[in-house]
């Protein structure tokens, strides 16, 4: 029973720790992207989506050239960061073929 109680005492620090990391700072694209209104009505809806749904073609292009720079130069830090971004809004707006399950 000792051994259950100071397992238990050693692992819950590292537990609670792991739940309450501090979240990462948003970057001024995410910020502007957060910053535009949702879409009211379906017809703005479908307008934001083209409209979003171009960009993240446009910055998985740019992604994949930097990357492909980045990679000749042995500089690997890129994090795709402006593709998270519009990839999780139009995830929220509920875009057709970028949902979890569309």
């Amino acid at each position: 029973m000792n051994a259950f109680r100071v397992a238990a005492l050693l692992v819950a620090p590292l537990f609670v720790s792991g739940c309450y990391s501090t979240p990462k700072e948003k970057t001024e694209y995410e910020k502007q992207i957060d910053a535009v209104p949702m879409p009211a009505t379906e017809a703005e809806r479908v307008e934001q989506c083209r409209n979003f749904q171009q960009s993240a073609d446009h910055q998985r292009i740019v992604d994949l050239l930097q990357y492909a720079q980045r990679s000749k130069l042995g500089d690997s830090d890129y994090e795709f960061t402006e593709s998270r971004a519009l990839l999780r809004r139009l995830r929220a707006m509920k875009c057709p073929g970028y949902g979890w399950f569309s």
